[in-house]
This record gives C-alpha cells, sequence and structure tokens, in this order.
C-alpha cells in the first residue's frame, strides 16, 4: 500500500506535464490562426490593389500600351504587325480598358 500515494503522485506529475503540453499547443493554434488571418487579410489587399489599377497602370494593360508605343498593333485584327500611324482598332481596345477600369 505505500507504493500507492507514489503512483498517484507520478499520475499527477503525468497530468501536470499533459496539461502544460496542451496549454502550449493551444497558444500555438492562437499564433497560427492570427497569422493566417492577418495573410488572408494581405492577400485580399493584393488582389485588391490588383483589380483598382486603371488603365496603363495594369502590368497587361502596361505592356499593351508599350507594344502600341514601339508601333506595334495591339488589336485582335492586327496584334503584333507593325502598325504606321494610329489605329482605331488599337485605340478603341485601349479606351475599352480605360473606361472598365473607372466604373
Amino acid at each position: 500500500m505505500a507504493a500507492l500515494p507514489g503512483r498517484i503522485n507520478r499520475l499527477e506529475q503525468a497530468l501536470r506535464q499533459i496539461c502544460d503540453e496542451v496549454d502550449r499547443l493551444k497558444q500555438e493554434v492562437r499564433e497560427l490562426e492570427d497569422e493566417n488571418s492577418r495573410l488572408r487579410q494581405e492577400v485580399a489587399g493584393l488582389y485588391a490593389e490588383e483589380n483598382e489599377g486603371a488603365g496603363r497602370n495594369r502590368p497587361g494593360a502596361r505592356n499593351l500600351w508599350d507594344l502600341y508605343d514601339k508601333g506595334f498593333h495591339i488589336c485582335n485584327l492586327y496584334f503584333g504587325k507593325g502598325r504606321e500611324g494610329e489605329c482605331i482598332f488599337c485605340y478603341a481596345l485601349m479606351s475599352r480598358g480605360d473606361q472598365n477600369d473607372g466604373a
């Protein structure tokens, strides 16, 4: 019977260790949830910035304008071919993109 109090003490210590480990895991979960929330907001902000870009500020539109400024067509009729003078089809394409960005 003398061994019984010793076993109870060891079980109590083991239980305390388990409770401490559970508390550490809970804290780690809270930190990970906070980080996840922060990262989700950051990603959402990046998507919002990308969608807010207007006309020449969007990377794709900027590339098209650069091609047009270098003397190439960007319209679907003559895309990539050299152009002489202005092209109403290219201009209409880029103007339509600018109008959609403002809405």
